[in-house]
């Protein structure tokens, strides 16, 4: 068992230029699987939009209408956003992967644009959070799918991909990034802790739309007034379905509580991790990985990651490696990678 000196960045998932990028084991098929779940979402949810316009016309009201197209228009917009930002064209997948390596004074920065400049002296912007930008300014390497002024980026140690575009000309306003060192403590780690942070803000706004949909739920319920079976049976859906939502918003606002403050471990402990099977992807992108790894007093234990993010299983698939924060014990634990905007939970034993 070793924790990882405070001097060193440790081995993560990276983008093979070898191959291309659809065929890259874990990447390509998380593209299959997110792809087909965008397609299949858009298709789905246009019927209950025009559902919805054509309840203005039925005499029942103005709730149930509203519900519908404010509801699927919601997750329409956010399915079309997704598979814009985060999703290459079919075409890309028969391409590759080039690697950037960041020089020096070749990174920029303008608010959340960030500008590389590349070889031949043109500029990839994009946008990025905190985290990502703190990466890149300790790990200087990108690389590019596409061969346009559109283009995809990968980053070290993360499966998804972001949109971008490249100019002659790096961001208006940007002043250069220097290279910044990174910290062997999860509690004291930059990155993680812009990560957590951002987690935060992700369940925060999960549970305001939880919190929203038992609103529009309650005003259904009590714009259906239950004089008959066909309405009572409506008023009794959607009771429940606004009793449901109020419960699960409650129940991820409490679950952002712990990711305000910053990863309490002092140390990462590394394991050794033998998966006993692929990475499997779930249509809705998250992953799951099992196998066995070995405790320090000899035992070899089971481990199984699920509903994760796909870097958390694409990091220990890639190369072996399980990092526990803290002393790793039978049970659940926090994992990630070091120096990366990876975060999941473990389970030992």
């Amino acid at each position: 068992m070793q924790i990882v000196p405070a001097h060193e960045r440790v081995r993560a998932f990276e983008f093979d230029p070898a191959m291309p990028s659809g065929a890259l084991p874990i990447f390509g098929e998380y593209l299959d699987r997110i792809g087909r779940t965008i397609t299949n979402q858009r298709l789905a949810g246009w019927p209950f939009v025009l559902l919805g316009f054509s309840q203005f016309f039925t005499g029942t009201g103005i709730a149930i209408p509203v519900f519908l197209i404010v509801l699927f228009g919601f997750f329409q917009v956010f399915w079309l956003h997704r598979g814009r930002v985060g999703v290459p064209e079919k075409r890309l997948k028969r391409e590759r992967f080039r690697r950037v390596d960041i020089a020096a004074d070749g990174l920029v920065a303008s608010g959340r644009t960030v500008g590389v400049r590349l070889a031949d002296g043109r500029w990839l912007r994009v946008r990025l959070d905190e985290a990502f930008r703190l990466l890149l300014a300790g790990d200087r390497r990108v690389w590019l799918l596409g061969s346009g002024p559109k283009v995809f980026v990968g980053f070290p140690g993360v499966v998804r991909v972001r949109r971008a575009r490249i100019h002659d000309t790096p961001p208006a306003h940007a002043v250069a990034v220097p290279q910044t060192a990174w910290s062997a403590s999860p509690r004291l780690d930059p990155v993680l802790a812009a990560h957590r942070r951002r987690r935060a803000r992700e369940t925060w706004e999960a549970a305001a739309f939880l919190l929203a949909l038992a609103g529009f739920a309650t005003w259904v319920r009590l714009d259906f007034p239950a004089d008959d079976g066909a309405t009572g049976f409506v008023v009794l859906v959607f009771t429940g379905l606004a009793v449901l939502a109020l419960a699960a918003a409650i129940g991820v606002a409490l679950r952002s509580v712990a990711y305000l403050g910053p990863q309490p471990a002092d140390h990462w402990t590394e394991l050794r991790a033998v998966p006993d099977g692929p990475v499997r992807v779930s249509p809705h992108g998250s992953a799951r990985v099992s196998g066995l790894t070995m405790l320090a007093d000899g035992r070899v234990v089971p481990f199984r990651i699920h509903d994760a993010d796909p870097s958390t299983a694409a990091n220990v698939a890639a190369t072996g490696r399980l990092w526990i924060a803290g002393v790793p014990r039978p049970g659940r634990s926090a994992t990630g990678v070091p120096g990366y905007p990876v975060l999941g939970t473990v389970r030992l034993g």
